[in-house]
């Protein structure tokens, strides 16, 4: 046998080995081929729900902007077309912010429509009576105290439109009712999804041969399906995911080749470059993952990775988990003066402070509109840290911002709330959080409001009253009346007027404090049928007591209807009351909610013949503006500025200033929570016109309180 010639067996085992060791490696490398190509696929799908995902949460803001606007309200309930064209129509017609828009129901015998490029003169609907029932079906199930939207997609001649779609409501208060039932308008707008959107989010998320097709195809491309309002695909948006795997092979076959004849040595050298591109994979997939996890605008984390990152800190053992929200007050009124570039940029600027807070183990979240959160996370002793950096916070939320040539001053409403060991889980931890900022929000706090057991029990025994309140307002004998007299300043003797003071028996047969149940029938809205109740039993009182006069206060929501002045007439009348006999006490916070509307309804109402009081002047803005632009009669200065004595001090010249100024504006005063005589002289020094009080008389029935004035004071009163 030579030497240079292997055995036969040796030869084929050599072949063999070299066959199989190629064939497990060429099998391996298309293997990960295949697989790194599927991921791609997986993820490009993923990403791409997530980028259109972003465009509806953009139109969604845009949709809650302009159908919570009282103007487009108020114009709508009034079929006034040419506001609801130059406010809400003339957006479309433009077609920069929207290009499609539309209303129905309500007010609204036949739909009206406008689009981009055509005319300010709405045209007919967009969609057909199926649409429409499907519209209605899903809006009626919106949250409607959130303001919550409702997205879907439609085929507009051959264009694949976002809509958003809500009821059309006014910017403040809660739920309000329609003059036309307890049907209301449904508004929405659409957003053209272009080709040259089409095209970025290809760009961002590295795709390819993006397009829509509105027929089933058997190409196996990734896809998303886009649903229209009856929850059927309308169209598919389809593309050409990335192929690292094949733009890897196309790159290495000639090296396999090459560790094929130099085995062990070259497929080293393979793995290494497998590893340098799947790392640049990795890195291009991450890049696309951090952009459908950021706020476009202010380049803070949204909603999506705030939940994410709160989720995985929650597990961590032995951590602290804090979130912060911060919510920027009347930010309309930016959008307002500078337009929504402006608010952009203030919102910008805010954001870069946030950034800077001075605490390493934190980062900032953008969750929609002008809503931020901060979470932070530690091992113990997390509270107290925040708290120490107090001051900073104070700062960023306080300091004005300039913008387009404006400077704002800012106020921010701030609620946090803590969990520890994961007890509790994002979504309750943020739900705590905005707890505390609404708190905040309502009570007109500039500090720092933390969630705390109290507030729980609140809501719970808040729950519990509502439920209670909501029965009772279904059978009569659970709500009477209460009143106490005002009287004349100069002539204590003479009765001016009662205050009539709703009262509440419960089920269990005790009476619950108006405190705790006047905000919440507020919130719950149910002050309008309690508000019906009441005013009902002050006119059948009236009625039983001809010469008496009573003052009826009259919530928010009560006055914001654009029908309360001509119902609260229509009741009166109907009761044989003369409007003359009742006058209306709405308070500063009521007066500064809407002024168009608000003095609307007040003119209406002095108009039928009733008086306007201001009540619990001194309490808020003390606006001397809306005394001249409201008609009111009569000022109540609140009962803080007799507590504890008017005494010679800066009280006395506040009560001095406002009667004088009242008095140049034809308007009387009351002075309410007089309990002193030597107060009740003090006032009739400086020229206050009635006096009300436990001085003179605590609320109590009618015939009580006719009978009741507390002589022995008056007497004194008038001795001295």
């Amino acid at each position: 046998m030579r030497s240079e010639a292997l055995p036969p067996k040796i030869m084929a085992a050599s072949i063999l080995f070299i066959a199989t060791f190629s064939g497990v490696l060429w099998a391996s490398f298309i293997s990960i081929v295949d697989t790194t190509n599927r991921d791609a696929a997986k993820q490009s799908k993923v990403l791409m729900s997530g980028r259109i995902g972003a465009y509806q949460e953009q139109l969604a803001l845009i949709a809650s902007d302009y159908n919570n606007w009282t103007d487009v309200y108020l114009a709508a309930e009034n079929l006034d077309l040419k506001k609801l064209s130059t406010n809400y129509g003339i957006t479309a017609v433009r077609g920069d912010v929207f290009q499609y828009a539309e209303m129905f129901d309500g007010p609204f015998a036949e739909p009206i429509a406008w689009f981009s490029g055509g005319t300010l003169q709405p045209g007919p609907s967009l969609f057909d009576e199926e649409v429409q029932n499907a519209l209605r079906r899903h809006v009626a199930d919106l949250n409607q105290n959130t303001r919550e939207t409702y997205e879907f997609f439609m085929n507009i001649r051959g264009k694949i439109v976002i809509f958003s779609a809500s009821y059309l409501l006014p910017e403040f208060g809660e739920f309000e009712k329609s003059n036309h039932g307890e049907k209301h308008a449904i508004a929405m707008v659409g957003k053209v999804l272009t080709q040259e959107a089409l095209l970025r989010v290809a760009d961002e998320l590295s795709v390819r041969d993006i397009h829509f097709t509105t027929e089933y195809s058997t190409e196996a491309l990734p896809s998303i399906s886009l649903l229209g309002p009856d929850e059927a695909p309308i169209a598919s948006l389809s593309w050409n995911a990335p192929e690292p795997g094949t733009n890897l092979f196309a790159k290495m076959w000639k090296i396999l080749a090459a560790a094929t004849a130099a085995l062990a040595a070259v497929t080293i050298l393979a793995a290494a470059v497998v590893n340098i591109n799947i790392r640049k994979l990795v890195r291009k997939e991450c890049e696309a993952a951090d952009l459908a996890r950021t706020d476009n605008l202010t380049g803070l984390a949204n909603r999506l990775y705030l939940l994410e990152r709160m989720e995985a800190l929650l597990q961590m053992p032995g951590h602290e988990v804090v979130a912060l929200v911060l919510d920027l007050n009347r930010f309309k009124q930016v959008n307002d003066v500078v337009g929504h570039a402006g608010g952009d940029a203030l919102l910008k600027s805010f954001a870069s402070r946030l950034n800077g807070f001075p605490f390493r183990n934190s980062f900032c979240a953008r969750t929609g509109g002008d809503e931020f959160v901060i979470v932070f996370w530690g091992e113990s002793g997390l509270l107290e840290a925040i708290k120490k950096r107090a001051s900073w916070l104070q700062s960023v939320c306080s300091r004005p911002i300039s913008c387009l040539g404006f400077e704002f001053d800012i106020s921010v409403s701030k609620g946090l709330a803590i969990t520890h060991n994961g007890q509790l889980s994002a979504q309750e931890v943020l739900r705590r959080a905005d707890r505390a900022m609404y708190h905040a929000k309502t009570q007109g706090l500039q500090r720092l409001v933390i969630f705390d057991d109290e507030m729980e029990r609140t809501d719970h025994s808040n729950r519990k009253i509502e439920r209670s309140l909501r029965e009772s307002l279904t059978t009569d004998g659970h709500f009477f009346v209460e009143y106490q007299p005002i009287v004349s300043a100069s002539d204590p003797s003479k009765l001016i007027r009662v205050e009539a003071l709703a009262r509440w028996r419960d089920d269990s047969g005790d009476i619950v404090s108006p405190s705790e149940f006047i905000g919440i029938a507020e919130v719950s809205n149910l002050i309008v049928p309690l508000g019906w109740r009441i005013l009902d039993i002050v006119c059948l009182d009236l009625a039983r007591n001809p010469g008496i006069s009573a003052s009826v206060n009259v919530s928010a929501i009560q006055l914001m209807s654009p029908s309360f002045a001509s119902s609260l007439t229509t009741r009166v009348f109907r009761s044989g009351v003369e409007p003359e006999r009742i006058e209306l006490e709405i308070t500063e916070t009521v007066a500064l909610q809407d002024t168009e509307v608000v003095v609307d309804q007040v003119r209406r109402l002095v108009a039928a013949g009733f008086s306007v009081a201001l009540d619990d002047f001194g309490t808020g803005y003390s606006s001397v503006g809306y005394i001249r632009k409201i008609p009111f009669s009569t000022l109540k200065i609140d009962k803080s500025f007799a507590i504890g004595g008017i005494g010679g001090g800066e009280n006395e010249a506040l009560i001095e200033g406002i009667v004088s100024l009242s008095h140049a504006l034809g308007v009387e005063v009351v002075a309410e929570g007089v309990e002193r005589v030597e107060d009740f002289i003090k006032l009739n020094q400086i020229g206050c016109d009635y006096i009300q009080g436990f001085l003179v008389g605590r609320p109590t029935s009618l015939e009580v309180a006719l009978d009741g004035i507390s002589k022995s004071y008056l007497e004194l009163a008038m001795q001295s």
